[in-house]
C-alpha cells in the first residue's frame, strides 16, 4: 500500500498544469504525431524512477546525499552542491509559479475573479498544509486529488472520443516525425521530471530495506502509477486533437476549455477547471517537498516536515511561486519552454543517478544490473540526441 501511495505522489508531481498545457498544445497543433514521444517518456520515467526508489530503499540515502558521497574533494562537493541548489531551487520556484497560475486560470475562467487572487489562495492552502506537519494528511490529499484529476481528464477523452483515422495517421507518421522540436522536448520534459528523482528517493528512505520482495512491491505500484499518469496525458492530448487539430481551429488561452461546450454545454469550463485545479494543487505541494528533500540531502538536514529547515525550503518555494503567479506574466509560453529546457537538462540528473546506482559500496546487491544500465543509457543517449539537435538548430 505504501509503495502505491509513493507512486501516486510521483504521478501527482508530473501531471501539473504544465503537462495539461503541453499535452493540449501537442494535440491541437500536431494531433497524435507525438504519441511515440509520450511512450518513450513513460519508458524513461519508469527506468529512472525505479533507480531512484531502489537507491533510497537499499542505501538509506536520498539522491543528493548519494551524489555527494561520490566525491571526496571539497571543490567538487561544493560544485555539485551549487549545481543542485540552482537546478532544484530556482527550477522548482519557476514550476511552482506555473502550477499556481495554471490552476488559477481554470478557476478564474469558471468562477470569475482574478488569476492573482486565485493563485494566492491556492498558495495559501499549500502553505497551510505544509505548516500542518501532518505528512500523512498531505499524502492522502495528493492521492485523492490524483484520483479526481484522472477521472476528469480520462472522462474528457471518453466524452470527446478518439478520431481513429487521425490517430492512425499520427502514429504511422504520415505527417512526419519531427514537425516541432520544442513541443517534442516539452512532452518529454513534462513527463520525466528531474525533481521527481529527488522526491522519490527521499520518500523511499523511509522504507529503507533491500529484500527482493519489497523491491517487487515498489515496482508494481510505481509502474502502475506512471502508467496512470501517461493515460491522463494521452487523454488531454486526444481531447485537444479531436477538438482543434481535426477541425483546424486554433487553440488559445480563451478557448482551451470551450472545446468541450458542444459535448458538455455550460459545464465544459467547470469540468476543465476541476482538472486544472487538481493538477495545480497536487504539483503545488509536491514541487516544494521535492526541493526540500533535495536540499536536506545536500546539507544533512532531517528529511521530515518536523525539521524547520526542511519546512522553510518548501515555504520559500511556495512564496516564490505566488510572486511569479501574481506578476502578470503570461504562463503558456513560459511553461512549454520550461518543459523543453527540463528535457535538455535531464541527462545531467540521469547520469548522476546512474553513477550512484552503480556504486556497489553504496548499493550492495541492489546496484544496477545490465537491464537497468541498458535502459538508462538508451534514455540518456536519446534525450541528448534530441536536445543536441534542438540546440544545434538554435545556433
Amino acid at each position: 500500500m505504501r509503495s502505491a501511495v509513493k507512486g501516486l505522489i510521483v504521478t501527482a508531481a508530473f501531471i501539473g498544469p504544465g503537462t495539461v498545457t503541453t499535452a493540449s498544445l501537442v494535440g491541437a497543433q500536431l494531433g497524435y504525431q507525438l504519441v511515440w514521444a509520450l511512450l518513450f517518456a513513460l519508458f524513461a520515467t519508469c527506468v529512472l524512477q525505479e533507480m531512484a526508489s531502489r537507491l533510497g530503499m537499499a542505501s538509506g540515502q536520498g539522491l543528493s546525499q548519494a551524489i555527494l558521497l561520490q566525491y571526496s574533494h571539497p571543490i567538487y562537493k561544493w560544485a555539485v552542491t551549487v549545481l543542485i541548489c540552482i537546478a532544484i531551487g530556482v527550477g522548482n520556484a519557476a514550476y511552482e509559479g506555473g502550477n499556481l497560475t495554471g490552476a488559477a486560470l481554470g478557476l478564474s475562467a469558471s468562477f470569475g475573479g482574478s488569476i492573482a487572487i486565485w493563485a494566492s489562495s491556492l498558495g495559501t492552502i499549500a502553505i497551510a498544509l505544509i505548516l500542518s506537519n501532518k505528512y500523512n494528511m498531505i499524502e492522502g490529499l495528493l492521492v485523492t486529488l490524483v484520483a479526481i484529476m484522472s477521472i476528469v481528464f480520462i472522462s474528457l477523452m471518453l466524452v470527446a472520443g478518439i478520431n481513429g483515422q487521425l490517430f492512425w495517421s499520427g502514429v504511422t507518421l504520415e505527417h512526419g516525425l519531427f514537425n516541432n522540436y520544442t513541443l517534442l522536448l516539452a512532452i518529454v520534459g513534462t513527463t520525466i521530471v528531474p525533481y521527481n528523482l529527488f522526491l522519490h528517493a527521499g520518500m523511499s528512505v523511509k522504507d529503507h530495506k533491500a529484500n527482493s520482495h519489497g523491491k517487487t512491491e515498489t515496482n508494481a505500484g510505481l509502474f502502475a502509477s506512471i502508467g496512470l499518469g501517461g493515460l491522463v496525458t494521452f487523454a488531454v492530448m486526444s481531447s485537444a486533437a479531436t477538438a482543434f487539430f481535426a477541425t483546424g481551429i486554433v487553440m488559445d488561452r480563451g478557448n482551451i476549455a470551450s472545446q468541450l461546450e458542444p459535448l458538455l454545454g455550460n459545464y465544459a469550463s467547470l469540468f476543465f477547471a476541476l482538472g486544472l485545479f487538481a493538477a495545480g494543487l497536487t504539483s503545488a505541494i509536491t514541487a516544494p517537498l521535492a526541493a526540500s528533500y533535495a536540499l536536506a540531502g545536500l546539507f544533512n538536514w532531517k528529511s521530515e516536515l518536523s525539521d524547520w529547515r526542511f519546512k522553510a525550503v518548501s515555504l520559500l518555494i511556495i512564496v516564490a511561486g505566488i510572486l511569479v503567479s501574481v506578476s502578470g506574466a503570461k504562463p503558456f509560453l513560459i511553461i512549454v519552454v520550461a518543459q523543453a529546457a527540463n528535457a535538455i537538462l535531464l541527462p545531467i540528473s540521469a547520469i548522476l543517478l546512474m553513477m550512484v546506482c552503480n556504486n556497489s559500496g553504496l548499493m550492495g546487491q541492489a546496484r544496477n544490473r545490465y537491464v537497468s544500465n541498458t535502459g538508462g543509457i538508451v534514455v540518456v543517449v536519446t534525450v541528448l540526441g534530441l536536445a543536441g539537435y534542438k540546440l544545434f538548430n538554435l545556433i
